[in-house]
Parts: C-alpha cells; structure tokens; sequence
C-alpha cells in the first residue's frame, strides 16, 4: 500500500494540465454552432410565414365585411357667372384672389335654386367681404382653404330662407 499512496502523492503534486483541443474538435464546435443557428433562423422563418399568412387572412376578412353603399346622387349647382377678384387684407404688399365658384345643394330644390339666382349681388357681397378679411397667408394652405369653404358656406346659409347650401366649390383659385 504504501507503493500506492506514494504514486498517489507524486500524482498529486504534479501539476494538472489541460487536454489540448486538437483542430478537430475546434471545428466540430463552429459547425455545431452554425447548424444552430440555421435551425433557429430556419424555425424563425416558419413562424414569421404563418403569422404573416394569418394576419393577412384576417385583415381580408374585415374588408370583405365591408358592404358597399352606393353614393349619395349628384347635388343640384348653381355657378356664380363672373370670377371673383378681391384684394386680400396683407398690409405690407398688395395681393388679390381670384376664384370661381359654385354652390351646391340638395337635388331638386326649385325654390332654392330660384333664391339663389335672385340673391346673386347679396351673395357676391357676403363672399367678396369674407375674401377681403383674408391674407394671402391664410388662404395658402389647403386648411386655410377648407376653412375658407365653410365660413363662406355658414354665412351664405345664414340669409337663405328655401333651403341650404351643402357645399361650395372652387373651380379656379388663384391667390398672387
């Protein structure tokens, strides 16, 4: 025994050295690596397919469900014969506006659409009063223009007695 303890001291004063990994198992590690990889990217693929193809399904399920309305019918117009130009109310420089426009109401309406024809002068006033409280700056933007649209639209509405304007149209609009 004493031949086994003394091989069993001298093993254990011997430093340890660590197993050397040959070039082999370096790149058996890499391609372990690289097909995990693969095979995650691959499930990932998988995945991304069928959540796409089911969100795609839904969102045509909602359209489908959708049903379709016909348009309301074309609104009666009633076109203003001259242009109108004003001068806006820009103080450092002169700039004007010219512009057609059209009225439109509901189909039909004989009595408004008389109305209006015999409230043409009083209509032309109220519109070339609001156009002159206008800056160029404000009538520049698409916003400035629908606002335009609807204080134009109120204040007309306001004198009609057979009816109402539903919505006012530019066919020209030219602001310098």
């Amino acid at each position: 025994m004493a031949v086994a303890e003394e091989e069993l001291e001298e093993e254990q004063q011997q430093p340890i050295q660590p197993v050397q990994q040959t070039g082999i198992n370096r790149i058996i590690k890499i391609l372990i690596y690289v097909a995990l990889g693969l095979v995650g990217i691959t499930v990932m693929s998988i995945i991304s397919y069928y959540v796409a193809k089911y969100a795609t399904a839904q969102q045509y399920k909602e359209v489908a469900s959708i049903a379709v309305v016909k348009p309301p019918p074309p609104l009666d117009v009633y076109n203003f014969t001259d242009e109108f130009r004003v001068n806006t109310a820009d103080k450092e420089e002169t700039h004007f506006i010219k512009l057609k426009l059209s009225l439109a109401f509901e189909p039909g309406n004989k009595a408004l659409s008389g109305e209006l024809a015999q409230r043409a002068p009083q209509l032309r006033n109220i519109i070339n009063l609001i156009l002159a409280g206008k800056t160029k700056e404000e009538l520049s933007t698409q916003q400035g223009q629908l606002e335009l649209r609807e204080e134009i639209k109120a204040s007309i509405n306001h004198v009609l007695s057979e009816g109402k304007v539903e919505e006012v149209y530019f066919s020209e609009f030219i602001v310098n």
